[in-house]
């Protein structure tokens, strides 16, 4: 199947703007912001680097969404894209594995119940695929940044 240039430009744009959006929500800038993405799996998943577009640079923060929860870490959390995926991979193990202890409480949202169970999963699911990723030698170069900017290969998985 070939590459569709214009649903994958459709689909980044909505990719940044959710990260825009989940940064303002979070009120972690209150201004637009700039970055580089360095690492993205068409349709599946985006990491980089983003900061406030007006100002200093600083600070930058790791961003990754798409497929996996969109997330964020402080520029410190990982000196490159290898250590920054390895961080959200680890981060999410460690969250499902706190919702797997269970939640007897079964609070809702709305009238909805939450199904922790199906959390667990999803966000575990999500973790490990992130995992596999990061422990596959052959997507990264010895620095730590990914053997390709655009993983069509990691896409197709």
């Amino acid at each position: 199947m070939a590459f569709d240039e214009a649903a994958f430009a459709e689909w980044h744009k909505a990719q940044q703007q959710q990260v825009a959006d989940y940064l303002r929500r979070l009120q972690i800038f209150d201004t637009d912001i700039t970055g580089e993405w360095q690492w993205i799996i068409p349709h599946r998943a985006m990491l980089g680097r983003v900061w406030p577009k007006h100002g200093a640079p600083s600070p930058k923060l790791w961003v990754i969404t798409g497929v996996v929860p969109t997330d964020h870490a402080e520029s410190g959390a990982a000196r490159n894209a290898r250590e920054a995926a390895r961080y959200f991979a680890l981060k999410w193990q460690l969250e499902a594995a706190r919702l797997g202890q269970g939640n007897n409480a079964a609070p809702t949202v709305g009238d909805a119940k939450i199904d922790w169970k199906g959390m667990e999963t999803n966000i575990a699911k999500r973790a490990e695929w992130l995992n596999d990723l990061v422990q596959d030698g052959r997507r990264w170069m010895p620095d730590g940044l990914p053997l390709f900017r655009m993983d069509h290969e990691a896409a197709q998985g």
